[in-house]
């Protein structure tokens, strides 16, 4: 319903770069976001449903990254288990290694011990995320996407006193507004790093990431522009109304498991919302004749 129907105005952008910058690259990694979580969460769904089915469990791999206040915490929440696995084999070993200990040693003697005993922390994050680039693929767009998501990351980290501080002089309380700021701001800056994965040329990444600041054409936008990129105007109501369902889904999970709430409801309501769900697939689904088919984006990972 979403990831099969949002990739043709995603295809289309991204692979004609030299018709389609400024906004339209804002719209292409907005919906190229969308599409990956949708594509990637929707997959494991299926996989642990399939799983559970079969009497086995299956780890979740996908928590509402979306709700995210910054991107540690958006790791934390997407790609769970591949998280883990990076943190217990490659920074943990790393970080207590003998290497990595002379190199602690070394920094706290040279640069001071306020920032020597963090270098190690630093050289280890970023292995992380060298290695983590790497294994989304093995190619420059992936490994500097990689190597950014580290850096900012440190960066958060270091300005963290600062915010804290700025926070109590301007008297910015953990409000709802607030909240949403910070959501709003994580989705912007991870789907703007997902740029090197949508144009898979580190020299076009960057071009066009800049060319929504030197050349916006927000005219584009509202003069029908945006239903020449393979989508129509049901298409786009359908992709709306499915986004609202997919955070609405969302919103409802922060209190639990929505198949374990349901179970609770009476009989006609629990099987009333089954089958409704299953006549959403079946209705508006992107499928059937003309319709060139897309494998899960996450079956490569």
């Amino acid at each position: 319903v979403i990831a099969d129907r949002i990739v043709a105005a995603v295809l289309t952008i991204t692979k004609n770069p030299d018709t389609y910058d400024g906004v339209y690259v804002f719209v292409g990694m907005v919906f190229y976001a969308i599409q990956l979580y949708a594509d990637f969460t929707g997959g494991i769904d299926i996989t642990i449903g399939i799983a559970q089915m079969l009497g086995i469990e299956v780890a979740e791999n996908f928590i509402r990254p979306f709700f995210s206040k910054s991107i540690a915490e958006y790791w934390r929440r997407w790609h769970i288990t591949m998280g883990t696995w990076f943190r217990d084999y490659i920074f943990y070993p790393l970080s207590v290694c003998k290497p990595m200990l002379n190199l602690s040693k070394f920094s706290r003697k040279h640069l001071g011990e306020n920032i020597g005993k963090r270098v190690p922390v630093y050289v280890s994050t970023l292995v992380v995320w060298f290695a983590t680039g790497i294994w989304h693929g093995s190619s420059w767009n992936f490994i500097v996407w990689g190597l950014l998501n580290g850096v900012i990351i440190l960066i958060s980290q270091e300005l963290e006193p600062l915010y804290s501080k700025f926070h109590e002089k301007v008297k910015i309380g953990d409000t709802f507004g607030f909240r949403l700021f910070q959501v709003v701001r994580t989705f912007l800056l991870m789907s703007s790093l997902r740029i090197l994965d949508c144009y898979r040329d580190v020299g076009i990444s960057f071009r066009m990431f800049f060319s929504m600041f030197t050349r916006p054409n927000f005219r584009v936008l509202f003069d029908g522009s945006l239903l020449k990129l393979g989508l129509n105007v049901h298409d786009y109501i359908v992709l709306a109304l499915g986004v609202i369902l997919m955070i609405s889904f969302s919103l409802v999970q922060r209190r639990g498991s929505v198949r374990e709430m349901l179970s609770h409801k009476p009989v006609v309501l629990r099987y009333s919302v089954y089958i409704a769900l299953f006549f959403t697939v079946l209705v508006f689904g992107a499928y059937g004749i003309g319709f060139d088919s897309n494998q899960f984006i996450y079956n490569q990972f």
